[in-house]
């Protein structure tokens, strides 16, 4: 079984730039063809979920902009 990473990533609203912080992990082996990330924790007025395990899909909650994050 394969240990976790961990990690943050701030992350900018491109619309009304309020700033954040998320705190991610994932599947750290390095012959996975998927890390299936996971977003831990939120710091700031976001959403944010995990699309395939990989890509990152982030939604402002203040202006309501959504984005991609760490694809």
């Amino acid at each position: 079984m394969s240990a976790r990473d961990r990690y943050t990533s701030k992350v900018t609203c491109p619309s009304c730039g309020q700033a954040g912080i998320l705190h991610v992990s994932e599947d750290d082996h390095p012959y996975m063809r998927n890390p299936h990330r996971a977003v831990d924790e939120i710091e700031g007025d976001f959403e944010a979920s995990v699309e395939k395990g990989v890509s990152l899909k982030v939604r402002c909650k203040k202006c309501g902009a959504n984005f991609d994050h760490l694809k």
